[in-house]
């Protein structure tokens, strides 16, 4: 890479704000349906083969088999840790394939400032992840290899939901590939509350209004209707915002401004309504994610839109715990509610790395992590006796070596959040109802949130921005100011900021 292209990286870095977290929770906003598939990419004419030569083509050289590595450097700032057996799982590793991993395990909020630095210094890992606004950065950059000829030339792509390349690809390119399907989220309510009160699972947003004014009303543990972190994200409060949107998103392949929508007044105007009657959670405003999940488990409160899969499992047994015979209830999403997957995140290639070894990553490392057997199973459940043991035709996951008290249920990759599916039919993974309940349901109807492109301009205003669109909405919520006057307020806040020049860039022109 160049140094004047490096320079330029770190210093858009810094700028960005919505580019210094990690991923894992899911951001604040969720984006609308994607609608488009990422244009193909023409594999590179020197990407190899490993398929033999056709007989017809006797006459030709045969594809070179592509060579396997001798080292890969990787960074992680999540998964695996030394304490719970690392070391074990790096050996397995070699063993199995024959490549050293030269790995770093970087603390979650070390790690971007990290990679800054490897890159400013020219000591960049060979694989890295990065998440939604890191990714668009770093590629807007030439910080990092376009992947799709080699995902397209191994069968990848034919084996992943192609909402997933559309939702990670940048201007049709796909830079990073998931290691896992991203975490979904849905909607919990207490179905043994819905049972004492003889109601059935709402379907419409009247019938929603209705189950929480019942709860408050007429159940004496119920002290919170609902609660949320927060009043900005489309994903925690699905009911209310109805496809509206906080932040910009795509529609038909063209980038809007959700916040300007004619839908978000309306969404204002239900979230206003409803806090006047008392049925949000008086400090959803200032609410964090712990202390609603806290007043979940204590059994204060009648709604909670959460992560499904194994959040499921832990909301369910959690609350339990707490209030014997309590039931977290996922259900499907109301009429006109969306309900969607956090923004992707994916391993990276390094621009530094030749073409030859990037081949050979891909190759070795990429595509063995989704091979649908020894190595997906490596990176999902671990070494056999070290992090799980056969259980009949199941993998039975053994406690967790710093927390006895615990199981390891997967390592780099969830197992019921695979990209590709396990192929080896003695390997299933048991899985509690409240886990399983919850994923068929975000299977079934949740959508992927795309990666929003680089905006120049965009990455100036960001933080003031999303304060200004917080205060307005915050201020609405609470009737500090009516819906028409939080519009004009926005107008006025959009035109100051140019925000037209970020949909401008936003949309190539």
């Amino acid at each position: 890479m160049k140094r004047d292209v490096t320079k330029k990286l770190v210093a858009v870095a810094l700028a960005s704000a919505m580019a210094m977290t990690a991923a894992g929770c899911g951001g604040d906003d969720a984006a609308a349906n994607s609608s488009s598939t990422p244009a193909s990419s023409e594999a590179a004419s020197s990407t190899a083969s490993s398929a033999p030569a056709s007989s017809e083509a006797a006459s030709s050289e045969a594809p070179a088999e592509i060579a396997k590595p001798d080292t890969i450097s990787w960074w992680t700032h999540d998964g695996l840790n030394e304490e719970n057996g690392a070391e074990q799982w790096f050996a397995e590793f070699e063993k199995f394939t024959g490549i050293h991993l030269d790995h770093q395990f970087i603390p979650n909020n070390e790690y971007y400032d990290k990679l800054k630095l490897a890159f400013a210094s020219h000591e960049v890992p060979e694989v890295f992840d990065l998440n939604g606004a890191n990714l668009a950065l770093y590629a807007s950059q030439g910080a990092i290899k376009d992947l799709t000829p080699y995902i397209k030339a191994s069968g990848l792509w034919d084996k992943v939901d192609p909402e997933i390349w559309d939702a990670i690809a940048i201007d049709g390119k796909v830079y990073a590939v998931p290691k896992e399907v991203p975490s979904a989220a849905c909607t919990y309510v207490r179905g043994d509350w819905l049972e004492q009160l003889n109601m059935e699972v709402p379907k419409t947003y009247d019938e929603f209004l209705e189950m929480i004014r019942r709860f408050k009303a007429e159940i004496p543990e119920c002290e919170i209707g609902l609660t949320a972190p927060g009043v900005k994200s489309p994903q925690n409060l699905p009911e209310f915002y109805q496809g509206a949107q906080f932040g910009f998103y795509r529609e038909n392949g063209e980038w809007k401004d959700g916040f300007a929508q004619e839908n978000m007044a309306a969404a204002m105007q239900r979230l206003q309504d409803a806090y006047r009657e008392g049925l949000l959670d008086m400090e959803i405003i200032t609410n964090t994610t712990s202390t609603c999940r806290d007043a979940w488990y204590e059994g204060k409160v009648g709604v909670f839109n959460y992560w499904s899969g194994k959040w499921g499992g832990t909301l369910q047994e959690r609350l339990e715990t707490n209030n014997e015979g309590a039931i977290a209830l996922a259900i499907e999403p109301i009429d006109g509610a969306t309900y969607s997957f956090a923004t992707l995140s994916g391993l990276c290639i390094s621009a530094e790395v030749s073409d030859e070894k990037a081949e050979q990553i891909f190759k070795y490392f990429f595509e063995y992590m989704h091979d649908g057997g020894e190595g997906q199973l490596l990176f999902q459940s671990g070494v056999e006796g070290v992090h799980w043991e056969q259980d009949g035709d199941s993998v039975k996951p053994l406690p967790n070596l710093a927390d006895p008290n615990a199981v390891t249920t997967s390592v780099w990759i969830t197992p019921w959040l695979s990209l590709t599916p396990m192929e080896l039919t003695d390997k299933k993974v048991a899985q509690a109802d409240a886990v399983v309940n919850s994923l068929a349901i975000t299977d079934a109807v949740a959508v992927q949130t795309p990666i929003t492109p680089v905006s120049e301009t965009l990455n100036k205003i960001t933080s003031d921005l999303e304060l200004e669109k917080a205060d307005i909405l915050a201020k609405v919520v609470m009737g500090e100011m009516t819906v028409e006057q939080g519009v004009e307020a926005y107008k006025e806040v959009a035109e100051e900021l140019n925000v037209q020049k970020v949909l401008d860039e936003l949309n190539g022109k």
